[in-house]
């Protein structure tokens, strides 16, 4: 959980010590200073929310450092400290002189001050949110055997119900399509887990992996003494995923040679061993998935229409990170729970810096790619919270390259949005892989937007 952070600058009183019962909780995490300079620093270094000033009159800590302290960081909301009136009141005055405000209080108004800051207001809002977004995927998934897909955006509020409908049904195939990294595995593992497959098996099968020669013997298994070398009879995927799901992840790699013994398996739900004649019935379901554009590879003529049309009886595209910003705090939070848990340390805070810039990153591996960061922050951070300088990004990323253009007074929005599009399509002269990048959207989200605003398709490298 995001804390809110305050620094305390005391003179000689020990004010830290003293707000050390009501600061100490979870939601807080302090910093402590004893003379300016330093001050200076820990607000440069984080991103502080409140500060914390004890005054005195005859110290560093008085009208003049208020006025160098306001004019350095005038946004920074500062409570002052002093059981002085006199001095609480020249202060007062030196904040409507310059429209710089902050809060000037008593020792015994301070607990209330904080609990009243608008900092701290801002802060209980935008946890109670993140709370809220989280709990909804805790009630709807998480707890049905450990599935975690998280966020808030209206896209994994989708596929979330979309999972839980097909999971009804039993045998239905499902296609699971989206970049590499968004999670296409754990889309067909919550599909099995919620499911009334659940007690049998969940096979995974990387079909790039598998070459042509090997199809029958992965796929089907056999019989002892087959061939050369079978000195056991062996099982097959398919064998091996009966009464569960079988996933098979990169479906697109396979050849067409492949794709028509695979088509045939789908539709007659019965396998023969390499040399056996024994006919093995299967129940199972077929959830595949792919990082291609599969209507690009159907105009290409490297992926068969009817297995499309097998695989696709339930389709989920999963939009990369980069078009569901607000999912990346959630998972932030998310994974730095996980990993601080398995590795037995603390949870640490996100500064809100670090949040913001993390969240305006392209994130090209998509979620394992923040997966795996957290991790490794998680691991190597010393520090008592988590910083930008703690994520191993070497440069961020905008995730637009065209411009958008300035409207006419008379355009409406449909017409900036087609006028974007048609910009980017001559840009790259309809080459549809450059023009969707430059949008930082994909090929079919782009297919789908040409069809909404009727433009045609003149990409001169698509087969007739």
């Amino acid at each position: 959980m995001n804390k809110l952070r305050i620094l305390i600058l005391e003179s000689a009183t020990g004010i830290a010590e003293g707000l050390n019962g009501f600061l100490s909780g979870d939601e807080f995490l302090i910093h402590k200073a004893s003379n300016a300079g330093e001050a200076f620093s820990i607000i440069e270094e984080n991103s502080i929310d409140i500060a914390l000033i004890e005054l005195n009159r005859h110290g560093e800590f008085g009208l003049n450092f208020m006025k160098v302290m306001k004019s350095k960081f005038p946004e920074l909301e500062t409570l002052v400290i002093d059981e002085n009136r006199e001095l609480l009141k020249s202060l007062t005055t030196f904040s409507k002189k310059t429209a710089q405000p902050f809060a000037s209080v008593q020792w015994r108004e301070l607990q209330k001050s904080i609990g009243n800051s608008i900092s701290f207001s801002k802060y209980r809002k935008r946890q109670e949110q993140l709370d809220a977004d989280f709990s909804f995927f805790s009630r709807e998934l998480m707890e049905k055997e450990g599935l975690a897909i998280v966020g808030s955006s209206s896209a994994i509020k989708t596929i979330s119900s979309l999972i839980i409908l097909v999971s009804k049904s039993e045998d239905t195939s499902v296609i699971v399509t989206g970049e590499s990294g968004t999670g296409k595995e754990l889309v067909a593992r919550g599909i099995h887990a919620i499911s009334k497959r659940n007690k049998g098996p969940f096979s995974a099968v990387n079909c790039s992996a598998i070459p042509d020669t090997l199809f029958e013997s992965e796929f089907f298994g056999y019989r002892k003494g087959a061939f050369t070398g079978a000195m056991e009879k062996s099982m097959g995927w398919f064998e091996q995923a009966d009464n569960g799901t079988l996933f098979l992840d990169e479906v697109s790699e396979l050849s067409l040679t492949m794709q028509g013994k695979l088509l045939r398996v789908l539709d007659d739900k019965t396998i023969y061993k390499i040399g056996s004649r024994e006919e093995i019935k299967l129940k199972l379901r077929v959830v595949s998935a792919t990082n291609k554009d599969i209507l690009e590879l159907l105009d290409q003529n490297t992926f068969r229409l009817d297995l499309f049309h097998r695989l696709n009886a339930f389709h989920i595209h999963i939009p990369p990170l980069r078009e569901r910003k607000e999912d990346i705090p959630i998972l932030l939070k998310y994974y730095v729970g996980e990993f601080s848990k398995r590795q037995g340390k603390p949870e640490k805070p996100i500064e809100d810096q670090a949040i913001e810039k993390l969240t305006n990153y392209s994130f090209p591996g998509n979620v394992r790619e923040l997966k795996n960061m957290v991790e490794r922050v998680v691991i190597s951070s010393e520090d008592s919270s988590l910083k930008m300088k703690d994520f191993p990004i070497r440069a961020l990323r905008k995730t637009t390259s065209l411009p958008i253009p300035i409207p006419h007074r008379s355009m409406n929005l449909q017409e900036v949005e087609r006028k974007t599009v048609t910009d980017a399509l001559e840009k790259s002269a309809y080459n549809i892989t450059r023009a969707a990048a430059m949008l930082s959207i994909s090929r079919q989200g782009l297919y789908r937007k040409m069809e909404k605003f009727n433009i045609p398709n003149r990409d001169i490298t698509r087969k007739q």
